[in-house]
């Protein structure tokens, strides 16, 4: 009986966590740690841009907080906006581009594979009150993943994107 007893609580564990991750209130499971980014690619309109940590700080800072959903916490983030970032490598934001923002959608990419896509309106600031960034610092210091890609507006941090590594604007060509 006893063994019964052992074996059915083994197996119903992972179903339990799971269902308490999803209750209000709960966080989401601990991401792993992953390899720490030392740089962001950019690929834009068939070119590609390459900034270093050097590069990211020069750019105008912004600080955010946001809860982490993994700890339900508070954290400070600071780096610059991510539609600074890839105005610098050329996808310029204001009236003349509005509607290339509004054709185009960007791929981010972490060290370990992960994927998240935005629409490239979600990353103007012209056109949502959000500010993505790309964090270079977590409450002051930097993280053990390098850069993250951080949008305070997500009720779950499912599309930040730890250890980013590269951004792909893409633009859907209009219809005909």
């Amino acid at each position: 009986m006893k063994l019964t007893t052992a074996l059915a609580a083994l197996l119903l564990t992972p179903l339990a966590l799971a269902a308490q991750s999803s209750m209000p209130g709960m966080s989401m499971p601990a991401k792993p740690p992953v390899a720490p980014s030392t740089s962001l690619t950019i690929t834009f309109n068939g070119s590609t841009t390459t900034f270093s940590i050097a590069d990211l700080k020069a750019l105008p800072q912004q600080t955010i907080t946001a809860v982490d959903g993994h700890t339900n916490k508070t954290v400070t983030f600071t780096g610059p906006l991510a539609t600074d970032v890839l105005a610098k490598a050329g996808l310029i934001p204001g009236a003349p581009t509005h509607a290339l923002i509004l054709h185009s959608y960007v791929t981010a990419t972490g060290t370990d594979g992960y994927i998240v896509v935005y629409s490239g309106a979600e990353l103007e600031p012209t056109f949502t009150s959000g500010e993505v960034i790309v964090a270079l610092t977590t409450d002051g210091t930097p993280d053990a993943s390098g850069l993250q890609l951080v949008n305070p507006l997500d009720v779950k941090a499912a599309r930040w994107v730890h250890g980013l590594s590269s951004l792909i604007v893409t633009t859907l060509a209009p219809a005909k």
